[in-house]
């Protein structure tokens, strides 16, 4: 599972102190959560749309979570092989059989970020929406 989580909130709450209703912040976390969402979705690769079908966020107590439960999204995100960012398979190329029976050979794909440049260039709005989160608290 590929997931990127917004983290601190519970630092936050704790620095606050005696908040007694944190509804208007946890639904500030779900807002910023759901602009990464969007963003991650629009960034995500089309291919037959299963990966930005699957790009989906919850907030859980003090964490937001934007994530997608699919096993190939973080070779997706990250690549593989000779591409893989923090170093792949170097044994390339390698062979592999497809659900038609057909072999195919490959030395990896290159990385084609998504979940990641959807935080990055959102992180002004989503400090913005939780500030406001905690004013009007």
């Amino acid at each position: 599972m590929s997931e990127i989580k917004l983290e601190g909130l519970e630092e936050i709450l704790d620095s606050l102190g005696n908040l007694s209703d944190t509804n208007n912040l946890k639904a500030a976390l779900g807002r910023a959560c759901a602009l990464v969402e969007r963003s991650a979705k629009e960034k995500a690769p089309k291919g037959n749309g299963d990966l930005r079908r699957s790009i989906t966020s919850k907030v859980e107590d003090t964490e937001g979570i934007v994530y997608t439960p699919l096993e190939y999204a973080p070779y997706v995100e990250y690549g593989t092989g000779l591409f893989a960012e923090n170093g792949g398979r170097q044994d390339v190329p390698w062979c592999y059989q497809d659900d038609e029976g057909e072999w195919h050979s490959t030395s990896g794909q290159h990385p084609r970020p998504y979940m990641r440049p959807a935080l990055n260039e959102n992180r002004e709005k989503i400090l913005k929406i939780l500030k406001e989160g905690l004013i009007n608290d």
